[in-house]
C-alpha cells in the first residue's frame, strides 16, 4: 500500500513553559490513539513544539485503510426458513434490501443456541484524506491543559464551543501534496483554516525575510528549514543543547558555576531562538539568604544565579544582545526585586516570629474550620501523639508546631508565597531556635512531588510536623465535605495524601527513621483529634478518606509493581500494615513470582479460596484425618508454621514464602487424592478446616490467589 508523509502544525499564542513538554507527549498519544481508532497504519510518529507551535509529523502514513471483511447479520434463523428448508419472506427481504443473491446467505451462530442469517461483506477502506479531518478534530478536542481558555472558537464537529490552552492563530495540514481541510470558526473574527503557511519568530528573521512574515511549507523538511531561517529551532532537544552550550560559555567567562534549581530543558521551552546574557546586581544583596535570592532569580525570572557572585545568566529569545539593552533591563528588574526582598527581610527580622502567633487568629484557614490559630491548636495534640509513637522529642515538635504557620504573617511570605515554611525556618534560625526546631519548620511542607531529588524534611522532627500538618489538612477537609472533584483540588489534598505515604515510606531510607505506624492507626487518631472542636466528623467522611488513601497507595506502588501483586498484598489490609511493610511484601512476591513452586502454590490458593467460599470452618480435629494425604498435609503445616511465622514476624517475607513452598508436594497430593466435599459431614467440615488453616497461613504474607496466571513467567 502506498504511504505518504503527513505534516500538522498548530500555531498558537505563547504556551507556558511548564505545559509544553507534557503537551507534546499528549499530542503524540492522542494522535496515535485516533489513528489506531480508524485503523490507519502510521508507523513512526514524531512530535515537536515551541512556545508558539505544536508539530506532528508522520513520515509514512497509509494512503487508505485496509479493506476488511465483515459479517452482516439478518433475522433469526427460526423465522428465516420454513418447514421445507426454504428461505422465508424475512430472509428474502433481508437479501433484497442488501442487494445480494439469496443463495449467498449463510447461517451464523452468534452465541450458543442463537443462530441468524447473514452474509460476508467486503468493506472498502476509506482514504486517509477523508479520515484526517475527523482525526485532527478529535485530537484537538482531547488535548489536555492545566487550564483551558474560552476564545469564542467553534469546531465544526457538532459539539459547539472549543476551549483550548491558548488561542490558535494558524494551522498547516498537508498529506502528501494535498492540504487537509480543517476549519475553526471564530465568533466575530476570521476563521482559522489549514493551509501551507507557517510563521517564524515574532521579531527575528534571516536577511532575506521580514520578521513575522509567513513562509510557505510543503514538507516537514521545508518547515524545519523555513523555521530555522526565521530564527526558530523546532526540536526541544536542539534548543536545550544550544542553550546549554551558551550557558557554559558564560560560566567560563564569569569564572563561576550556576546554582542548582533550574531545569535547563524547562528554560529552553521559554524561547524559540535561545540566547543568554550575563547580568550583575549590587553585592549588598548577597547578605540575603540564598533561598530568597534564588526565588527572585529562578522562580520569578527564570534566570540562572551564579554561586558566590552577585551575578546571573538571563535566557533571552533574541539570540544576542549587541547593544546591551536586554542585559540592562534584566539587571534593573532583578535589582528592584532584590531591593524589595531586602526591605521585607529587615522588616521581618525586627520582630520575633513568636509574637505573630496570636495574630494567626485573623488568618482564615477554611470558613468551616476557622483560622490558622485553630489549625495549630488542632495540630499540637496530634503531633505529640505521633512523636510519642515515633520516639521523637515532644518538646521540639511542639515548639516547631507553634511557630510553623507564623511566617504567613511576614512581609516576605506575602510577597513570595512559595517561601512559606522556608522563611519560618530561616527566621527562627536567625532568632535563636535550636536545629531540631528551625529545620522542622523549614521543611514541614515537604515532600511536594516525586523523585529522589525532591525535597524531604531535614530531620525527624520535620517528618512528624509534616505528617501532622498533612493529616490534619486531610481529615479536617474531608470532615466538612471539602473533597477533590475531577481535576479540581484547590487545597492540594491529593498531593497531601501522597506526601503522607512518602513520609511513611521513605523516612527510614532518607533519615534512618523507620515509622512503624499504620495508616489506619494514624487516620483514626487524626479523626479523633479533629473531632474534638468539630462535630461534623462522620463515618461516611472517614470511609471516603480511607478509600482516597487506598487509591493513592495504588498509584505509588503500581509504578513499581504489577497490579495483581498489589491486589495480593492489599487483600490482607492496605491500611492496617505499615507502608514500609507493604513494600517488603510486594518485593518478596515480585522476587519469587517466576518460580515453579510459587506458581503452583498460587494456583492452589485459588482452588482453596473457591472451595471455602463464604464458609467459616471449625478447628482441625486430627482424629478425623482419615486419608494419608490429609494427615501428611496437616503434619507438614504443623511443622512449617512456627518457622514461617517467625520469618514473617521478622519481615523476611521472601524467606517465609520459600519455607511455605516446601509443603507443595503435600498440597499437590492432597488435591490429587482427597475428596474434600465427601458425604460424611464431620469429615467434610474437618477437611475444610484443614484448607482454611493452609489458606490462613499463606495469607499472613499475601493473598496469593490474587496473582494472575500470566504473571508466573
Amino acid at each position: 500500500m502506498k504511504r505518504l508523509p503527513f505534516l500538522w502544525e498548530i500555531g498558537c499564542e505563547e504556551i507556558p513553559a511548564k505545559w509544553l513538554s507534557p503537551l507534546i507527549e499528549d499530542l503524540r498519544d492522542r494522535l496515535a490513539e485516533e489513528l489506531k481508532e480508524v485503523a490507519l497504519d502510521h508507523g513512526k510518529l514524531e512530535v515537536y513544539g515551541t512556545l508558539r507551535r505544536l508539530v506532528a509529523h508522520v513520515p509514512r502514513l497509509a494512503e487508505k485503510q485496509e479493506d476488511c471483511d465483515e459479517m452482516v447479520i439478518g433475522p433469526p434463523l427460526e423465522i428465516s426458513r420454513d418447514d421445507n428448508n426454504m428461505w422465508t419472506r424475512a430472509a428474502l427481504g433481508f437479501a433484497k434490501k442488501n442487494g445480494i443473491d439469496p443463495k449467498n446467505l449463510e447461517i451464523v451462530e452468534r452465541a450458543i443456541g442463537k443462530k441468524y442469517v447473514g452474509f460476508q461483506k467486503t468493506v472498502k477502506g476509506k482514504k486517509a484524506t477523508e479520515l484526517l479531518p475527523q482525526i485532527m478534530t478529535a485530537t484537538l478536542r482531547n488535548l489536555t491543559f492545566p487550564k483551558f481558555m474560552m476564545w469564542d472558537a467553534i469546531l465544526l464537529d457538532g459539539r459547539g464551543s472549543f476551549p483550548f490552552g491558548r488561542p490558535i492563530r494558524w494551522m498547516v495540514g498537508i498529506f502528501g501534496t494535498k492540504v487537509i481541510p480543517l476549519e475553526i470558526r471564530i465568533e466575530g473574527g476570521a476563521s482559522v483554516k489549514t493551509g501551507r503557511q507557517s510563521f517564524g519568530h515574532r521579531f527575528l528573521a534571516s536577511d532575506q525575510a521580514k520578521a513575522g512574515a509567513p513562509f510557505t511549507v510543503s514538507t516537514f523538511h521545508s518547515l524545519v528549514q523555513g523555521l530555522k531561517k526565521n530564527c526558530v529551532i523546532l526540536d526541544p532537544l536542539q534548543r536545550s543543547a544550544r542553550l546549554e552550550k551558551a550557558v557554559q560559555k558564560l560560566e567560563k567567562k564569569a569564572k563561576a558555576q550556576r546554582a542548582p534549581g533550574l531545569d535547563i530543558d524547562l528554560v529552553a521551552q521559554l524561547v524559540e531562538w535561545p540566547g543568554v546574557v550575563l547580568g550583575t546586581y549590587p553585592e549588598e544583596f548577597l547578605a540575603l539568604p540564598d533561598e530568597v535570592r534564588h526565588t527572585v532569580l529562578i522562580h520569578h525570572q527564570h534566570y540562572l544565579p551564579l554561586e558566590g557572585k552577585p551575578s546571573f545568566i538571563a535566557v533571552t529569545n533574541m539570540g544576542s544582545d549587541p547593544h546591551g539593552y536586554i542585559q540592562k533591563g534584566s539587571e534593573r528588574v532583578v535589582a528592584a526585586r532584590l531591593r524589595d526582598a531586602k526591605f521585607f527581610w529587615d522588616e521581618d527580622m525586627a520582630r520575633p516570629l513568636e509574637e505573630r502567633r496570636d495574630e494567626l487568629e485573623g488568618v482564615l484557614f477554611h470558613k468551616k474550620l476557622g483560622s490558622y490559630r485553630r489549625k495549630v491548636e488542632r495540630m499540637l495534640p496530634l503531633a505529640e501523639w505521633i512523636a510519642q509513637r515515633c520516639h521523637v522529642r515532644e518538646i521540639s515538635v511542639r515548639r516547631a508546631i507553634e511557630l510553623s504557620k507564623c511566617d504567613l504573617l511576614t512581609s516576605m511570605v506575602r510577597e513570595f508565597p512559595e517561601l512559606q515554611g522556608i522563611m519560618g525556618g530561616i527566621y527562627s534560625r536567625e532568632q535563636g531556635e535550636c536545629d531540631e526546631v528551625w529545620k522542622a519548620i523549614y521543611s514541614h511542607y515537604y515532600p511536594l512531588g516525586f523523585g529522589e531529588a525532591e525535597m524531604f524534611p531535614l530531620n525527624r522532627e520535620g517528618v512528624v510536623v509534616s505528617l501532622t500538618d498533612k493529616l490534619d489538612l486531610l481529615t479536617s477537609m474531608f470532615s466538612v465535605g471539602t473533597l477533590p472533584t475531577g481535576s479540581r483540588d484547590p487545597f492540594g489534598l491529593r498531593r497531601a495524601a501522597l506526601g503522607v505515604i512518602r513520609l511513611l515510606l521513605e523516612s527510614e531510607k532518607r533519615l534512618n527513621f523507620p515509622i512503624e505506624v499504620s495508616l489506619e492507626t494514624l487516620l483514626t487518631e487524626a479523626y479523633r483529634n479533629v473531632g474534638k472542636p468539630y462535630n461534623e466528623v462522620n463515618l461516611d467522611a472517614q470511609a471516603k478518606l480511607r478509600e482516597f488513601f487506598i487509591e493513592r497507595l495504588r498509584y505509588i506502588f503500581e509504578r513499581d509493581f504489577r497490579y495483581d501483586e498489589v491486589n495480593a498484598v492489599f487483600s490482607i489490609g492496605a491500611l492496617n500494615l505499615p507502608v514500609t511493610d507493604l513494600r517488603c511484601r510486594l518485593e518478596a512476591i515480585r522476587s519469587l513470582r517466576g518460580s515453579e513452586n510459587f506458581a503452583a502454590l498460587s494456583i492452589a490458593c485459588k482452588r482453596v479460596r473457591n472451595i471455602l467460599g463464604e464458609q467459616s470452618p471449625i478447628a482441625v480435629d486430627p482424629k478425623l484425618l482419615v486419608e494419608t494425604e490429609e494427615e501428611e498435609l496437616y503434619r507438614a503445616l504443623r511443622n512449617v508454621s512456627p518457622r514461617a511465622n517467625l520469618e514473617i514476624q521478622r519481615r523476611e517475607y521472601e524467606i517465609a514464602l520459600k519455607t511455605l513452598s516446601t509443603i507443595r508436594p503435600q498440597v499437590d497430593q492432597f488435591f490429587e487424592k482427597v475428596l474434600v466435599r465427601t458425604e460424611d459431614k464431620a469429615i467434610r467440615s474437618n477437611r475444610l478446616a484443614l484448607l482454611n488453616l493452609l489458606y490462613t497461613l499463606f495469607n499472613r504474607v499475601a493473598d496469593l490467589s490474587e496473582i494472575t496466571a500470566d504473571s508466573f513467567s
